[in-house]
C-alpha cells in the first residue's frame, strides 16, 4: 500500500466513524450526554435538545464560514486580476503583425 493509499484509507475510516457518531448523536443523544458527564466529572449538564442543537449548529456554522471564505477568495482574485485586453486592440495588433509578415515576405521575394 502506497502512502497516498494509506492516507486515503485513514481518511475513509475517520469520515465513516464521524458520520456514524454524528447520526447516532442526532438520533440518540443520551450517549453523548453521558460521555460528556463522565469526562467532565459531572460538571457539564446538557439536555437532549441542547445536544441536538449543537450537533446541527456547529456543522452549519463551519459550512457557512467555508462558503464565505471561498466568496472572499473569489472577490480578492477578481479585484486583483488586471482586466483583459479589449478585442479591438488585439485585432489591431494582429493586423500590424500580419502587415509586418507580408512586408518581410515581399522583401524576401525581391532579393
Amino acid at each position: 500500500m502506497t502512502r497516498d493509499q494509506a492516507i486515503g484509507a485513514v481518511l475513509f475510516v475517520v469520515c465513516v466513524l464521524v458520520l456514524i457518531g454524528y447520526v447516532a448523536g442526532l438520533v440518540w443523544p443520551p450517549w453523548i450526554i453521558d460521555a460528556l458527564k463522565s469526562i467532565s466529572g459531572g460538571a457539564i449538564s446538557l439536555t437532549w435538545e441542547q445536544v441536538q442543537f449543537w450537533l446541527i449548529a456547529i456543522p452549519v456554522a463551519i459550512a457557512f464560514c467555508i462558503v464565505l471564505a471561498i466568496g472572499a477568495w473569489i472577490g480578492w482574485t477578481m479585484a486583483t486580476t488586471p482586466p483583459p485586453t479589449p478585442i479591438e486592440e488585439l485585432e489591431k495588433e494582429l493586423e500590424k503583425e500580419l502587415e509586418k509578415e507580408e512586408g518581410a515576405e515581399e522583401e524576401a521575394k525581391e532579393e
